[in-house]
């Protein structure tokens, strides 16, 4: 496993920015379209999680 050497939050906009920073690191850089994309569907994936997901009954954190 290879620590990332920023640190992202564990919301859309740090699942963005992880996803952006990798593009990066993959070699499809800021502003191409693949990136663009790419960034636009983790953001949109990661909300979804936020606004459906649920903890099972009793849990008490998700985290």
């Amino acid at each position: 496993m290879t620590p990332f050497p920023l640190r992202f939050s564990a919301t859309p906009r740090g699942a963005r920015r992880l996803a952006s920073h990798q593009m990066d690191l993959w070699g499809w850089g800021y502003g191409s379209s693949v990136h663009d994309t790419v960034e636009l569907i983790v953001a949109e994936l990661a909300a979804n999680a936020v606004t459906h997901g649920r903890c099972p009954a009793g849990t008490p954190s998700c985290g």
